[in-house]
């Protein structure tokens, strides 16, 4: 299955990995977390209805 994460709840705005592009910035404190991403399987896949996890990688820059 394919899918896409976004930062905003449109999904208009991909979250990728190039730092000033698609990336999301901002102050974070660790009462702050958790940070909420949103996501989107594109039309034309065969996808029945469910419950899905997968693990997802942040990497912090600072």
């Amino acid at each position: 299955m394919k899918y896409a994460l976004y930062s905003d709840s449109g999904r208009t705005t991909v979250w990728g990995n190039t730092v000033g592009t698609n990336t999301v910035s901002g102050t974070y404190a660790i009462a702050q977390l958790p940070l909420t991403v949103y996501g989107s399987i594109p039309a034309g896949q065969s996808i029945p209805a469910g419950n899905y996890t997968d693990t997802v990688t942040v990497t912090i820059t600072y």
